[in-house]
């Protein structure tokens, strides 16, 4: 007997608990933040990451564009979205400011899910408060490996989560994913690690957990694939 549920079962519940209208609740929370959110979000990556002109760029587990809002703000950069909820991708492709975002319907965290994108198509992936999410963390970094050129560099951003962060109908899967209450920073670099990864940065994310914004603090880790970028 497994000590949890299956994926595809989570993930049919996943997609049950973000239809229409838990879309447009957490949208608005997304319209919320302001420029100085979007700016302070920013400031912490670009202590640690060099972005560029054509720069290729993942947002894995784009929700409605919260990240997809900040990253837009720096010129030239080539950016992707890929969420599984089709009314989350909705609200995302109704943004005026996220018309250039290529938009693509999916989960990352399953081998299955490697065709979405074809080896070293991209130069960055970034997720904002998804690896909580992961029901296979492991398999989803293997992914971002895959779809990454030589050089290329994972950016995560999450939070110190803790089981009374689980609420309501979110509360019976604290128990479901591997990383939903860790309340630690070691874990994820950890696990970046065991596929592959040589971790550059971890860290808090002192501009962004200083914004009234920010329920829950968060951090940051930075990790690139070996290799030279072409």
């Amino acid at each position: 007997m497994s000590f949890r549920d299956t994926q595809s079962n989570l993930r049919e519940r996943y997609l049950s608990m973000n239809g229409i209208e838990a879309a447009a609740k957490y949208n608005a929370w997304i319209d919320a933040l302001g420029d100085e959110d979007h700016d302070a979000c920013l400031s912490d990556i670009q202590r640690h990451v060099r972005f560029y002109d054509k720069m290729v760029v993942l947002d894995a587990g784009s929700g409605s564009g919260a990240l997809c809002l900040a990253l837009v703000r720096i010129p030239g950069l080539e950016v992707t979205a890929l969420e599984p909820a089709e009314p989350m991708l909705d609200l995302l492709r109704a943004r005026t400011e996220l018309s250039g975002v290529n938009t693509v319907q999916g989960f990352c965290d399953h081998p299955d899910d490697r065709v979405l994108f074809k080896a070293g198509t991209f130069h960055l992936i970034a997720s904002r408060l998804l690896v909580n999410n992961l029901y296979d963390p492991l398999a989803a970094f293997r992914n971002w490996n895959h779809w990454l050129c030589p050089g290329g560099i994972v950016l995560v951003m999450d939070g110190l989560f803790d089981r009374a962060d689980w609420q309501g109908e979110w509360s019976g899967l604290v128990d479901q994913l591997p990383l939903s209450a860790s309340g630690t920073m070691a874990a994820v670099p950890y696990l970046l690690q065991q596929v592959g990864f040589h971790v550059e940065h971890v860290g808090m994310m002192e501009h962004t957990n200083a914004r009234p914004s920010t329920r829950t603090k968060r951090y940051l880790v930075v990790a690139s694939k070996p290799g030279h970028v072409g």
